[in-house]
């Protein structure tokens, strides 16, 4: 009973360690693209921690930043 107890207790922080490592893996993709769009990761990345489902969306469809568009000065 007390091995099964303590076998138990090792699956289920297993468990959470898989769970809490895929929440961060998942987060790194908005926080990637916003950062390739010329936005900062940090930043990007903690929305997304609790957000992902809205910030993978905005960093999608968001301006890309990093080529300044060109203006005529005459």
């Amino acid at each position: 009973m007390f091995a099964m107890t303590i076998f138990g207790y090792t699956l289920s922080i297993i468990w959470a360690f898989f769970i809490v490592f895929i929440w961060i893996a998942i987060a790194f993709l908005p926080a990637t693209i916003a950062k390739n769009k010329g936005r900062g990761f940090f930043g990007w990345f903690l929305l997304s921690l609790f957000f992902w489902w809205i910030t993978f969306f905005v960093a999608i469809f968001m301006e890309d930043h990093t080529h300044p568009t060109t203006t005529s000065t005459t």
